[in-house]
């Protein structure tokens, strides 16, 4: 899908980064770069992953995922990644489909998973959520929700005042999350779901951005709720652009989970202010990009 990793690299190069690299196959390079002629570009191994690898160590922070595909060699090469790379990353889209496919014999060897920011919506959190329990996992939705609405251990990422130590304005999710007796009959929103992404982030060792309706960010047995955006940001490619803002803060040295709050924060904002300007109806992914820095600079004036 030659759209989706141009979508995240002009979202990265929109929200602050000062140079982006675009990794894809050989006979889809110039098109993708077409696409985002700002960025520079690394044709995928078909075979020595080697070259790759150092590669990507040159560079500050990883999105892995948009539109890459999910065949063999892109399977070994994500597995690759998160067994060799050390640096910051952010698994989105197809990465997450090669985690969720993935036996508990082939799981990635990593010794620091706290690095690493997964950002599934509801489908493929439910996929990895079937692949963690493969591996052996003790939790389920249903225990994390008793265990929430019985306990105060789900505490929000930001401590008292809601927002972040670098003032991103986030209404806080309560510490006690409501048990859900039957299955639901329209995808859980906003508290629903905060033991769902807590439940993959305990799981994982990783930070979880929930995405949907507020989106929920897990770091652990913390999370926080984002407010901002909006219906009309449900369109294709919004999940890259996302993935792009979140990779810029990585890359700005922001920790995982603050990047990710603030990633969700700006991209909603960005979205709220595409509403406004376009509409209700006809927002498109390229829409958000170009109000990314309107959302950086409305939110500093915050």
């Amino acid at each position: 899908m030659i759209g989706a990793p141009a979508l995240a690299a002009n979202a990265a190069m929109r929200s602050g980064a000062g140079l982006c690299r675009i990794s894809a196959p050989k006979d889809a390079l110039l098109t993708v770069l077409t696409l985002c002629p700002t960025a520079t570009g690394f044709p995928l191994p078909a075979r020595d992953a080697k070259p790759f690898l150092e590669f990507a160590d040159t560079h500050d922070a990883l999105v892995v995922g948009p539109g890459l595909g999910v065949s063999a060699t892109t399977r070994r090469l994500v597995i690759d990644l998160i067994e060799r790379h050390h640096g910051p990353m952010l698994l989105d889209a197809d990465a997450l489909n090669i985690l969720a496919g993935l036996e508990s014999s082939e799981w990635p060897q990593r010794r620091d998973w706290s690095n690493i920011v997964l950002t599934p919506h509801m489908g493929e959190f439910m996929r990895l959520m079937a692949a963690v329990a493969k591996r052996g996992a003790t939790l389920t939705p249903d225990a994390a929700m008793r265990s929430a609405d019985s306990t105060p251990s789900g505490r929000s990422l930001v401590d008292d005042e809601p927002s972040t130590a670098d003032g991103v304005p986030l209404e806080v999710a309560p510490s006690a999350v409501p048990a859900v007796a039957s299955p639901p009959a329209a995808e859980p929103t906003g508290t629903d779901r905060s033991a769902l992404a807590e439940l993959l982030s305990r799981a994982t060792g990783c930070v979880v951005v929930l995405k949907g309706a507020d989106t929920v960010v897990a770091l652990g047995s913390r999370f926080a709720v984002n407010r901002s955006g909006n219906p009309a940001m449900a369109t294709g490619g919004s999940g890259d652009v996302l993935s792009g803002v979140i990779g810029t803060f990585l890359a700005q040295g922001y920790p995982p989970d603050e990047a990710a709050l603030l990633g969700a924060h700006i991209h909603g904002l960005a979205g709220d202010i595409a509403a406004r300007e376009v509409g209700d109806i006809g927002v498109l992914a390229t829409d958000l990009i170009t109000r990314l820095p309107a959302a950086i600079r409305q939110h500093m004036k915050s």
